[in-house]
């Protein structure tokens, strides 16, 4: 009885995600070079990121980090602000719920294409900023994986809010207007403890504080920190697609 229960587990989560793979390929062909996706994803945080720092002496150790986090941030986030909105337009969102498809089986899968852009954005970044820096990174290994967990708490969160607009216009200025408050309270520029107790305070309640502490905590040997900063980015993740799938839910049986 235990056997069948471990094989039915074991092929229902394969066939899950083998699902998700197949909606992110098809993310991934679609969206990834879209205008869009080049403009909110890269363009927008490396000119904000050079900006703010050219004529500054910031320490690699502290702008490595914060540019990372920035890209993954703004990259993650932005595929699903154009997929979820047009597919949703195009009626072929409807198409998708036609199939053996559950919604979270649907919104993993386009957590996984806008993680790997997000990846995609924040590895490049982190060669060409280390290149530049001549500047080391004491857990590669670790930085990856905040890398990773970060991305996914990020596409979650561009999710959500894309699964509450009607069109892609609305779901792009709503993200927007949530990130750039987010990059400067979140440590990306400035010290955290720099900031104001309250703005300490609403700091702590971002994905993003989380994401760049982990990745200055593996840039220059990683404490007990780093787990938390973690499971902060796990239990961010969890809670932003549950609400994205409940959202997209009431929004598309209305």
């Amino acid at each position: 009885m235990t056997n069948d229960t471990s094989s039915h587990l074991s092929e229902a989560w394969s066939s899950f995600v083998f699902k998700a793979i197949a909606i992110a390929k098809k993310d991934a062909k679609i969206y990834y070079f879209k205008p869009q996706i080049a403009g909110f994803g890269i363009l927008i945080p490396a000119f904000l990121y050079l900006s703010f720092s050219l004529g500054r002496d910031i320490p690699p150790d502290f702008l490595i980090p914060g540019l990372v986090g920035m890209i993954a941030l703004f990259g993650a986030s932005s595929i699903e602000a154009i997929s979820i909105p047009i597919e949703k337009q195009s009626e072929t969102y409807e198409i998708l719920q036609t199939a053996p498809l559950s919604t979270t089986n649907i919104l993993f899968g386009k957590s996984l294409a806008g993680s790997a852009f997000g990846m995609m954005l924040s590895f490049a970044t982190t060669l060409g900023a280390v290149f530049i820096t001549r500047d080391s990174i004491a857990n590669p290994l670790l930085f990856l994986v905040a890398m990773i967990v970060g991305t996914f708490a990020f596409s979650s969160f561009g999710m959500l809010i894309a699964a509450g607009v009607k069109d892609m216009p609305t779901a792009n200025m709503s993200l927007t207007a949530l990130r750039l408050p987010m990059m400067f309270i979140s440590g990306v520029f400035i010290p955290v403890q720099s900031l104001p107790v309250w703005l300490q305070v609403v700091s702590y309640l971002t994905p993003l504080n989380y994401m760049v502490d982990a990745l200055r905590e593996a840039m220059t040997g990683p404490s007990i920190m780093f787990a938390v900063d973690l499971l902060v980015l796990l239990f961010w993740f969890i809670v932003l697609q549950s609400f994205a799938v409940m959202v997209l839910n009431r929004k598309t049986s209305t």
